[in-house]
């Protein structure tokens, strides 16, 4: 395979690491906390278990309210990996192509940051990840050493939820040339590859919250009601979504543009993941908008399910937007071995 994981990571990996639970920290779901658990076995990558476990994850949002100690994690039986590769969900982290020093440097003084940067290609400004000190060595403390799993990998969540495109056999099958939207909550991440190399990311504020706010607010319902309005056959939502991405799919219309002038690349690869409903109204707007095709993306196709997997959850599809960005963070761990 030509791809590898998507090493933007802030703690070193010097050894291989075959037996990976990805952890997502912030995203305060009432779910719990999404986990999943992957092994790497004879050059086979497995899933031995997922779902979302009752754990504190209220991630602090400054240095002052940071609890002490921190909270001890325990995690049942069959989550406990060798080793942990954490996601950290946060307003106060990022994920974007390097500006300049000079940016770098006056942006948000007041916190001390964990910084990681990967150079993609000479042409190409370096990709940064950045998390707020203080709530990375707060994720770290979650798991104290001496028992497992053991924090090995500390990861911005939008980077982690790349790591299931471009190890994905998915990936390889579009030559690594591609532009993906991975949908979270309040924004969307753009992402555009050639030659299976990352060479545009974006974000932009419009994400599947503002459909449900539009829905909402236009039907005059509770927010909680709008995922079956979205897949309600009989109900027609596009003239209350179709303002909301056009927005955002002009963003993309400007990206490929510049895939073309500046990249020579026109793929005719539209990919679209983290969508637990509505997907049928962002693909047809797509085509509409756009003129060409939006396809889904399943993070967890292509892997194999250990004979006695623990999956806590009812649908694994379903439940996929949700834990993406935990499956990404032990992708990339794990497809470093």
């Amino acid at each position: 395979m030509n791809s590898s994981a998507f090493k933007v990571k802030f703690s070193p990996q010097s050894k291989p690491f075959s037996d990976v639970i990805g952890l997502e920290i912030g995203a305060g779901l009432t779910q719990g906390v999404p986990a999943v658990r992957l092994r790497k076995k004879d050059g086979k990558t497995e899933l031995v278990a997922v779902g979302f476990l009752p754990l504190q994850d209220s991630l602090p949002l400054r240095f002052e309210e940071a609890p002490t100690p921190v909270p001890s994690w325990s995690l049942p039986k069959a989550f406990q990996a060798q080793y942990a590769a954490l996601a950290v969900t946060s307003e106060l982290a990022l994920l974007r192509h390097a500006a300049g020093t000079d940016e770098e440097a006056t942006d948000n003084k007041q916190l001390a940051y964990r910084t990681t940067t990967r150079s993609i290609a000479p042409d190409l400004p370096p990709l940064t990840a950045r998390i707020p000190e203080f709530q990375a060595r707060w994720a770290a403390g979650l798991l104290p050493e001496g028992r497992a799993p053991t924090a090995c990998s500390l990861q911005v969540s939008s980077a982690a939820a790349i790591n299931t495109f471009v190890t994905s056999s998915r990936f390889e099958s579009l030559s690594g040339t591609a532009v993906v939207l991975f949908v979270f909550p309040q924004y969307t991440s753009l992402v555009a590859f050639h030659d299976f190399r990352l060479v545009l990311y974006r974000e932009h504020n419009i994400g599947h919250s503002h459909i449900r706010d539009a829905i909402s607010t236009h039907m005059r319902i509770d927010p909680s009601l709008t995922d079956s309005i979205l897949e309600d056959t009989f109900i027609d939502s596009t003239p209350m979504i179709e303002p909301v991405l056009r927005t955002l799919y002009r963003q993309v219309e400007m990206s490929y543009d510049y895939l073309a002038r500046r990249r020579n690349c026109q793929t005719q690869n539209f990919l679209i993941c983290g969508l637990s409903s509505g997907l049928k109204y962002w693909t047809s707007i797509f085509n509409h908008t756009m003129n060409r095709t939006l396809a889904p993306f399943q993070p967890f196709d292509g892997i194999d399910v250990a004979p006695r997997a623990t999956i806590l959850v009812e649908d694994l599809t379903a439940a996929t937007p949700l834990l993406m960005t935990a499956l990404g963070a032990a992708q990339a761990v794990v497809e470093d071995t």
